[in-house]
């Protein structure tokens, strides 16, 4: 597994950005140890929400996004109850509006619908709602287990790689997938410049290399989906 990160911990890439509310939940203590306790693992799903929705060009303001980071079995459960695939996978994605290209009838390698704007918040009483408040965009889970050994596998820090995959998996939630050929190269498009520019390596460049040097890739294309 990589070693924890060193406290304290380097800033986050992406901490300038503004980022949606976050909803965490902690369900593998092995997130916490290896990143540095629950709140930098708050900050990294922020982080890297707030960089795929910059990517894409959407305020995060009034939005927001569930978190599940859990191990591999919990993973593995969701996994078999959603798609019939009794397997962790590193990142599980469900959408809170189907926005896609393809189910909008858009042509390969459109930009996907834009989710609605979120509702303002309800004054009740003359009281100001709550400022962690947000609409959420949906849920997102993360397998423990399996991004280590993913970015130990692949020379990264789980800081990084996690980042990366949250950025995928939050990229989902806004309609972008893999499924068809322009549509994989958009959103493989925004993950690279999205990264590159928080001062990261491109996560497709390193897997391409591995296949080329001949070793198996731990995750060939990063590949998560809903239900």
């Amino acid at each position: 597994m990589p070693p924890a990160d060193p406290a304290p911990a380097p800033a986050l890439p992406g901490a300038e950005l503004p980022a949606p509310v976050v909803e965490l939940a902690l369900e593998a203590e092995g997130w916490a140890d290896a990143l540095g306790g629950e709140e930098r693992v708050e900050s990294l799903a922020a982080r890297g929400a707030a960089m795929a929705l910059a990517a894409a060009g959407l305020s995060p303001e009034g939005r927001a996004v569930s978190f599940l980071f859990a191990d591999d079995d919990a993973i593995a459960a969701l996994n078999e109850f959603h798609r019939g695939k009794p397997t962790p996978t590193n990142v599980l994605s469900w959408p809170a509006w189907e926005l896609g290209a393809a189910p909008s009838g858009l042509p390969d390698g459109a930009a996907p619908l834009p989710p609605p704007d979120p509702e303002p918040a309800p004054d009740l009483a003359g009281f100001p709602a709550g400022e962690d408040e947000g609409e959420s965009l949906g849920d997102l889970a993360l397998a423990y287990g399996t991004c280590a050994r993913e970015a130990e596998a692949l020379g990264l820090p789980l800081r990084d790689h996690a980042l990366h995959l949250v950025l995928h998996g939050t990229l989902h939630l806004l309609g972008y997938d893999h499924v068809r050929e322009a549509d994989a190269a958009l959103m493989e498009g925004l993950e690279r410049k999205a990264m590159l520019a928080a001062g990261l390596a491109d996560p497709y460049r390193i897997a391409d290399e591995f296949e080329e040097a001949g070793r198996p890739a731990a995750a060939e294309r990063t590949g998560s989906d809903g239900r």
